[in-house]
């Protein structure tokens, strides 16, 4: 279990870096989204176990590919 709630910490992390690299702040995210931007900093922080639908749906929105979340070394 403490496994994959490194995994969510580490993307969570990753989905942080890249909105802010696109200078969106997470209420702007989440209106792109349709969530709620609490919702978003659970996720960022590690907080939230997303669903692969909702993966899809944050890339989308970021513009990457869902294969970029999940590259840990930056």
């Amino acid at each position: 279990m403490e496994k994959n709630k490194d995994l969510e910490k580490r993307f969570g992390a990753k989905l942080a870096y890249i909105r802010k690299a696109k200078k969106l702040s997470q209420m702007k995210l989440a209106e792109k989204v349709d969530m709620n931007f609490n919702y978003i900093g659970q996720i960022e922080r590690g907080e939230a176990n997303v669903t692969i639908k909702t993966i899809k749906i944050l890339a989308d929105a970021l513009d990457v590919e869902v294969k970029m979340l999940f590259d840990f070394s930056f």
